[in-house]
């Protein structure tokens, strides 16, 4: 075992065998040369492969000969994106507006129906304006151009240029001149101060608003010295109504004396006096036994007019009762307490006096009280 090389080595195995392996030095280049080797292989089978193909001749394409002529569907084209615009369309015209003299209308609208929809163009500085999407046929169209008068007429789409001549021209109507205005103050008499407070003045013009110098109605309310102003009442001839507070925004009753209530108002005037014709009722509630009733309701209407009611009153502890703002006129005056009451068929009212009002008597019973 002496003589043995220092890359071999040897040994006693169990059982009393030997054995021999290389040195690590020695199983290096084995590896090296197994992969050296297989590289080299790999090398020559895919150099092969390339030589064979490379060598073949390309096979040139096969050239399709068609025995005829092919036919391919025509194209939709609904824009007209690919036709020559120099060819005339079947649904287009073009059209220019002018004057009698010939010269251009800009900005005129025609106005076409086509079938369910409407069509309209204007026309731009020149007067010429284009229609698409007509109709086959007769189509009627509207011509707008103020202030030329409208034009319809009958247009079929084709080439060319129609031309479309006007009327001549409206002359504007004159403007209505302005209603002249002033102001118009004074005062309202003829009743006492309580009276004439809140009274409403109305004025009610003649002449109906949709007249020439026509004026609209005015109203104004009194302070409690009865003075009353109106500002920028226009020129007209008025009917004067006074109305009493509780009437306000009304138009009866009309406490206005007959010789005051026409106005012609031409210019400003401070000095409007308006007299008051105004009467009342008062009488008395009592039983048939003739004692007072306090509480009863007393109401008076119009003689002539059953719709037009007073405000009701009420009598006192003394039976009496007092119901003002009466224009002259008849009443019909009616009282009810409890189950009972009695009317009073006419009684004549005059301006400036109290009218005494004699109820029938009534028995005045109590109501059942509801269970």
């Amino acid at each position: 075992m002496r003589g043995s090389s220092a890359q071999e080595r040897c040994g006693l195995a169990p059982g009393g065998r030997f054995s021999w392996s290389p040195a690590p030095c020695t199983r290096r280049p084995l590896q090296r040369f197994a992969l050296i080797f297989t590289v080299l292989v790999f090398a020559a089978v895919l150099g092969g492969l390339l030589s064979r193909h490379g060598g073949a001749p390309v096979p040139s394409p096969r050239t399709l000969q068609p025995k005829s002529t092919p036919i391919f569907a025509p194209l939709v084209d609904p824009l007209g994106v690919g036709r020559d615009p120099s060819l005339p369309r079947a649904d287009r015209l073009e059209l220019r507006v002018v004057d009698p003299a010939g010269l251009a209308v800009s900005g005129a609208a025609l106005v076409v129906r086509a079938g369910n929809k409407p069509l309209w163009a204007f026309t731009d500085a020149y007067g010429r304006a284009v229609l698409e999407g007509l109709a086959p046929g007769k189509s009627r169209m509207a011509v707008i151009a103020l202030p030329h008068p409208g034009l319809e007429l009958d247009i079929v789409p084709g080439p060319g240029e129609l031309e479309v001549r006007l009327a001549a021209a409206i002359e504007p109507q004159p403007l209505l001149a302005e209603i002249p205005r002033s102001r118009l103050a004074g005062r309202l008499s003829g009743a006492p101060p309580e009276a004439l407070a809140e009274c409403e003045v109305l004025l009610l013009p003649v002449a109906a608003p949709n007249e020439l110098g026509g004026a609209m109605p005015r109203r104004c309310s009194a302070d409690a010295q009865g003075s009353f102003a109106f500002d920028s009442l226009a020129h007209a001839v008025y009917q004067v109504c006074v109305l009493p507070a509780w009437a306000s925004g009304g138009s009866w009753p009309d406490l206005a004396a007959a010789a005051d209530r026409t106005l012609d108002f031409k210019a400003a005037r401070n000095d409007l006096s308006i007299a008051l014709a105004r009467g009342e009722i008062e009488g008395e509630v009592r039983d048939d036994l003739g004692r007072a009733l306090e509480g009863a309701l007393v109401w008076a209407t119009d003689a002539g007019n059953e719709l037009r009611i007073w405000p009701p009153a009420a009598s006192g502890p003394d039976g009496r009762f007092r119901i003002a703002d009466l224009p002259p006129g008849k009443y019909r005056v009616s009282c009810r307490a409890g189950e009972g009451g009695s009317t009073l068929e006419e009684l004549v009212v005059a301006a400036g006096a109290s009218a005494w009002a004699a109820m029938p008597g009534f028995a005045a019973r109590k109501r059942p009280q509801a269970r």
